[in-house]
């Protein structure tokens, strides 16, 4: 991983696939930054964030679409970034309770504004229609009276001039920027965890001159430790997932079993299936099986020595992570397995 620039690599799956397995075992090795476990930086995937920026002024540029993007980057920095103090009742309305301000030492919405207006190449007043598309409805009414009656002048917005030409070197920079607030100076890797999601990551492999890690796990064992612990017996609560509340598991939709197969095999189906060297598909039953060939794999992939693994078995235990492969087998209603084999039978792992 030698470079002038710090590494970015994203662990993803497509939920309870055991890809924390992988950020443990880099957890592991001297000089990568990995976050908390329960981190994962949304901005770059959210609808109005990174790459939906990227798409508008670098990838499909339109002066409708480049102008909306502008403003709707600006609504999510603020939202997701914000600090508000409790007694800040506005603050806490307007918040989407990432606070990112707090995980970037305060900067996170003046570099994010910073990196934005750097694709401003002028503006100008004119009729712009396409803005009330997402105003407040009241809003809408009044420019709609204030238009009838004559004063078409006074409804001139400010038209914005974008061009995102250098979007991927000044996405990369501000990146670095950002983690550099975080990350100590000797780490040449930073690890985000479910980055930009497994679909379609080359706007954001190109973007960062990244690598993805994508981890998958057998829909058997998906189901059974994402299930809803609120309805399940005091036998079968001991296979679910040790951070499993009831609620944080609901967007598997295991409630379903019928929903929960074809959200499942949606999700494989979209997962980005072709050829690119930056892109590394594991299976979690594989990594805990078979570690050692799996590990230097994964080393292999992101360039790593294995000298660097210095706290081998300190996070990732294999023989530990290997106990919930085929948790499956002792789940109470096998009625539902046997289904899940029928409609899913070409994602079972097979020993």
């Amino acid at each position: 991983m030698d470079s002038p620039y710090r590494n970015f690599v994203d662990i993803s799956g497509i939920g309870n696939s055991g890809k924390s397995a992988v950020v443990d075992l880099l957890r592991e090795v001297d000089g990568l930054y990995v976050p908390e476990y329960w981190f994962e930086f949304d901005f770059i995937r959210v609808p109005g964030g990174l790459l939906d920026l990227r798409h508008c002024l670098h990838e499909d540029w339109s002066p409708i679409r480049s102008h909306a993007a502008y403003y709707e980057f600006i609504d999510v920095v603020h939202k997701m970034g914000c600090d508000p103090a409790p007694w800040d009742l506005l603050g806490l309305l307007q918040s989407t309770s990432q606070r990112y301000d707090r995980h970037f030492r305060g900067q996170f919405r003046t570099l994010s504004i910073e990196f934005l207006v750097q694709f401003k190449v002028a503006s100008y007043k004119a009729e712009w229609p396409y803005d009330g598309l997402n105003g407040n409805s009241l809003v809408r009414f009044v420019r709609k009276v204030v238009r009838r009656l004559g004063f078409r002048k006074n409804l001139a917005r400010d038209v914005l001039l974008l061009d995102g030409k250098n979007f991927d070197y000044a996405a990369r920079e501000y990146l670095e920027k950002l983690y550099s607030l975080i990350v100590p100076t000797e780490c040449d890797g930073i690890i985000l965890n479910n980055g930009f999601e497994p679909f379609n990551p080359e706007p954001g492999l190109d973007m960062l001159a990244a690598r993805q890690i994508v981890v998958t796990r057998d829909p058997r064992d998906v189901y059974v430790s994402g299930l809803n612990h609120h309805n399940v017996s005091h036998e079968d609560a001991n296979l679910l997932a040790f951070d499993n509340d009831g609620m944080n598991k609901s967007f598997l939709a295991t409630d379903d079993l019928d929903l929960f197969v074809k959200r499942y095999r949606l999700y494989q189906d979209k997962v980005f299936s072709g050829s690119r060297p930056d892109v590394l598909h594991v299976s979690f039953e594989r990594l805990t099986i078979d570690s050692k060939i799996y590990i230097k794999k994964i080393f292999d992939f992101l360039e790593i020595n294995s000298s660097r693994h210095t706290k081998a078995n300190q996070f990732f235990d294999p023989e530990r992570s290997a106990k919930n492969v085929g948790i499956w087998e002792y789940y109470s209603r096998q009625d539902e397995i046997r289904y899940i084999e029928s409609e899913l039978g070409a994602y079972i792992f097979h020993r």
